[in-house]
């Protein structure tokens, strides 16, 4: 049997990630750094060339006030930043100090009651004025590469033109916290470091908190002397300084001794950070010392920034894409599976739909007991163990890439099942579906080997970095290709799914078989009412159009008129099945006979009657439509109508009719059928009010419909006529 991957047993490196990377006490010795009181501005402590950037001796450093050292409107400057209530990092440009010759760069940190001053010289260096195009240029090819390897080689390109530093790698973060070499740069006569590994202790945890932090680090000479940190006046059991946001703070020990093992005497480093992730880091090295001035440093941190888009930017386009198949593959299965079918033989079954939701070799459903299978799977007896084991682990999504790591019975089985996703059904039950990726044997190259990445030294647990970077390679046994975010957030969707919706099914054909009793009892019931209703409303009809007819066939026409309304309305009702009718809808049926151009005119939203207000306001407005066509607006060819509605702010429906440009409109000397349809209806069936106006320029009706007759939620599907 292959024995598991070595890159697992690595010795303890826990001494690197405790190492206090961010409080080293010291600095780079090529800048200054003044720790100053940020309301009184006495400087507590000091670093660095102070003879040389400021013209003062180091030991007289201390008792300087930031007056001696800078000229008014530079200590202003300082002065307002340092005591506002919210400080920012600021930075300021080729001040000239009251001592020094040189010109200088300034950079402001604030920290509780501190302020940070890093001071370093200002003199552009040579050729940076043709470095700044080649960065224009790099930001306007970086769009237009085609992959996101392309970008990473195309930016490793051209932060090396810009830069000047002998060798730029792209090195990308892995998943299980390993780095890898995806693009590089090079000097002809360097050996290439492209496509080799580095363990995860060769950049410990703490260090990647701080490139988390901070954009850009700089070592311009890895063989420098620190410059100490001194106090003005000493403080017993005062906490050691945070530099972390400090440019200038000083570098591990550790880290130098690995850059000069390396062959590396300075070193520039970018992060690319994803969201508040460590996507990977820029690295740049040069075989001797080599300092960038301020303003290329800025640009860097452009250009670092920059890049992290377009490396976002590539991701998501390539995860949005991998999840669109899972997405659609999901609506199918909500669509095609039926509520009483057999949930697992559908997911496993000729056209294995796991095994397209999710990249793997082989699946399972494990339900009630049995398994249903697809692709490659152990065997039966082994999925059964798997199962327990899964159970026993208590987590709703289980992904692993190595299960004979941590399930040993799965060692034998490494040819179907080295990874296994699984996700839970049951906090109960052991029901689950699995997926399964079978052992992808591969070699890795490393630089340097990566089970001995440290050595103690001579100076008892000291740990002394490797001093061999020679390619070395090692078989990997024992693990499939890794499940991915997009593997996992595929998962857990399914999983969701498959709770909310399929697993309800046993409930949903109990609830179905008692329903159907329940729906033919109320159909007959709903019928009977409906029924009587319609004749009840038949025979009112009849009565109130008897009393306004003035001969049999306006008696005739006026009543079947308006059981042709009623008619409209109920189609419209059981085109929705009874679950109601839209205001356009009914409004559209009644004056579609006499729409001429744009004599008239509907504005509203889509508003959902009930049934019982959609009959009563279908009669209404038929009411409103018969007068109009008999004595109002339509009866002329001039005359326009202007229907709208809305929704109050208490949710009922405001409805508005007004004519125009119609005959003259005299005040009725009694009250017809339409006007008793119109008032009492409203008032008598939905407990809504009706105003009816007759003004000299034509009818106007305004009337309301409580929104407890409106039915909150669209209903797909509902006919608008």
């Amino acid at each position: 049997m292959p024995t598991p991957d070595p890159l697992f047993s690595q010795p303890d490196l826990s001494a690197c990630d405790r190492e206090p990377i961010h409080i080293p006490g010291s600095i780079q010795p090529h800048g200054v750094l003044l720790v100053v009181n940020r309301h009184s501005l006495a400087i507590e402590q000091f670093a660095g060339a102070s003879r040389l950037l400021l013209g003062v001796q180091h030991e007289h450093l201390g008792q300087c006030m930031l007056s001696e050292l800078f000229d008014a409107p530079t200590l202003h400057w300082l002065a307002q930043r340092l005591r506002a209530p919210e400080g920012v990092p600021a930075q300021l440009s080729g001040l000239k100090p009251r001592q020094g010759t040189l010109r200088l760069n300034l950079a402001l940190h604030l920290q509780e009651r501190l302020g940070l001053i890093e001071l370093e010289a200002a003199e552009p260096l040579p050729n940076d004025t043709d470095r700044l195009a080649q960065v224009r240029t790099m930001l306007l090819q970086l769009p237009a590469a085609p992959t996101l390897d392309a970008v990473c080689t195309l930016a490793a390109a051209q932060i090396r033109l810009a830069t000047g530093f002998d060798r730029v790698m792209v090195y990308q973060f892995l998943h299980d916290g390993s780095g890898k070499v995806v693009a590089e740069h090079k000097a002809p006569r360097l050996t290439p470091f492209l496509g080799l590994h580095y363990p995860a202790s060769d950049i410990p945890q703490q260090a990647r908190a701080l490139y988390l932090r901070n954009w850009l680090r700089l070592i311009p000479d890895v063989n420098y002397t620190p410059a100490p940190l001194c106090a003005s006046v000493p403080s017993a059991g005062a906490p050691p300084l945070d530099m972390g946001q400090c440019v200038l703070r000083s570098v591990s020990p550790l880290h130098l001794e690995y850059l000069r093992n390396m062959g590396v005497a300075a070193t520039l480093t970018l992060s690319i950070v994803i969201g508040n992730e460590l996507w990977g880091m820029v690295a740049c090295h040069h075989a001797t010392p080599r300092h960038l001035s301020a303003e290329m440093r800025a640009v860097c941190e452009v250009i670092a920034q920059i890049f992290s888009m377009q490396v976002q930017s590539r991701t998501a386009i390539e995860t949005a894409q991998r999840r669109i198949g899972p997405a659609h593959l999901q609506e199918m299965l909500a669509r095609n599976l039926l509520p009483d079918g057999d949930v697992a033989s559908a997911l496993t079954g000729p056209d294995a739909p796991l095994l397209k939701l999710i990249e793997a070799g082989g699946a399972a459903v494990f339900l009630d007991g049995k398994f249903s299978l697809a692709g490659q799977t152990p065997p039966a007896e082994f999925l059964g163990e798997l199962v327990h084991w899964l159970q026993a682990q208590a987590q709703p999504v289980f992904s692993t890439h190595a299960l004979g790591a941590q399930f040993a019975p799965a060692r034998a089985h490494a040819e179907a099942a080295s990874g296994v996703l699984a996700v839970s059904l049951s906090a109960t039950r052991a029901d689950c579906v699995l997926w399964f990726r079978p052992e992808m044997v591969r070699s890795v190259t490393w630089a340097g080997d990566p089970r001995k990445p440290v050595e103690v030294g001579p100076h008892g647990d000291r740990l002394t970095p490797r001093k061999s970077f020679a390619a070395w390679q090692t078989s990997v046994y024992q693990q499939s290709t890794p499940w991915d975010a997009v593997d996992l957030a595929a998962a857990q969707a399914f999983r969701l799914w498959l709770l909310e919706t399929v697993l309800r099914q046993m409930e949903l054909s109990r609830q179905t078989r008692d329903a159907a009793f329940k729906q033919q009892r109320m159909l007959m019931a709903e019928l009977d009412h409906r029924v009587k209703n319609t004749l009840a409303n038949i025979q009112a009809m009849v009565q109130h159009t008897r009393v306004g007819a003035a001969s049999l066939d306006s008696f005739a026409q006026g009543l079947e008129r308006r059981i042709g309304a009623m008619a409209h309305a109920h189609r419209l009702l059981a085109g929705s099945r009874w679950k109601g009718a839209t205001v356009r809808g009914l409004v559209d049926e009644e004056i579609a006979p006499f729409r001429v151009e744009d004599n008239i005119t509907l504005r509203g939203e889509d508003v959902l009657l009930s049934p019982a207000a959609a009959l009563t306001f279908n009669l209404v407005v038929h009411e409103l439509v018969s007068n109009a066509t008999k004595y109002g607006a339509l009866s002329t060819v001039q005359g326009r109508i202007e229907i709208d509605w809305h929704r109050q702010a208490d949710g009922a429906l405001a409805f508005n009719w007004k004519e125009h440009d119609g005959p003259p409109v005299p005040t009725p000397t009694r009250r017809g059928f339409g006007s008793v349809v119109i008032v009492r209806s409203l008032r008598h069936e939905l407990q809504g009010t009706s105003s009816l106006r007759f003004e000299p320029d034509g009818v106007a009706c305004s009337l309301t419909i409580p929104g407890n007759h409106l039915v909150p939620t669209p209903v797909q599907g509902v006919p608008h006529g």
